[in-house]
């Protein structure tokens, strides 16, 4: 685990909010095809700054199910070999750092920083067996992927982004917060305030006051500017 603190200190987040359901209404590759596992709702282009000073343009999307950042080039879909020498990717008014292997979304930063691990996961649609009841065992839910000479930077892994047939997606993200060293996940209300038990009741009295959301990204990114407003000093 990298020391998340340390690194964030320096980096004062100022992101465009942006609302993107995560529902895949609409995600379409370059050549139409629906793509309800990515984030964003087409490849964009993106910045990626390497930990070596070497940075880069190219279109990127996030596939929230295998937790990758996909790259495509000339029609061609790749994931970084190495995502541990990506110091951190700009995209759509968003960024996000490397950690464990996959990228979190960096929603405010302080002495507190707050991610967002954009995550889902497929499931087998139910199969009508009679009688009202419903069969789940249906075919294979993993991407296919096969390694080829690199022919882009950092990105040389080809994937295929098509999702298998009959699977829902369904969505499974996860906040962080890192105090410290330490990062603790939290989902709910009560979670975080157990976090930061000498701001509860200052922290309580703003999600009321500002009908805060947990499950709206929005919101969360108001809460976590606030959380580090109120703990600046410590």
């Amino acid at each position: 685990m990298i020391s998340v603190s340390s690194y964030l200190r320096t980096t004062m987040l100022v992101l465009g909010m942006v609302i993107i359901s995560l529902d895949g209404t609409g995600r379409q590759d370059n050549k139409g095809n629906p793509l309800p596992h990515f984030l964003l709702p087409q490849f964009k282009e993106g910045i990626v700054i390497m930990k070596d000073g070497n940075k880069f343009t190219t279109l990127l999307n996030y596939n929230m199910v295998d937790e990758k950042m996909i790259t495509e080039v000339d029609g061609i879909y790749r994931y970084s070999k190495n995502p541990k020498n990506i110091e951190r990717i700009y995209l759509d008014n968003r960024m996000f750092i490397p950690i464990d292997n996959v990228f979190y979304e960096i929603l405010a930063s302080g002495n507190a920083s707050f991610f967002l691990q954009n995550k889902s996961s497929l499931t087998p649609k139910a199969n009508d067996i009679g009688y009202g009841s419903k069969s789940h065992s249906t075919g294979p839910t993993k991407m296919t992927r096969y390694e080829l000479t690199p022919v882009v930077y950092q990105y040389g892994e080809v994937i295929n982004i098509d999702l298998p047939q009959n699977v829902d997606i369904t969505p499974a993200s996860v906040y962080w917060v890192s105090v410290g060293d330490k990062m603790k996940q939290f989902n709910t209300e009560k979670q975080l305030l157990k976090l930061f038990p000498e701001y509860e009741t200052q922290i309580k009295d703003y999600i009321k006051k500002e009908n805060i959301k947990m499950k709206n990204r929005e919101d969360v990114i108001k809460l976590g500017i606030y959380c580090n407003e109120i703990m600046k000093g410590k």
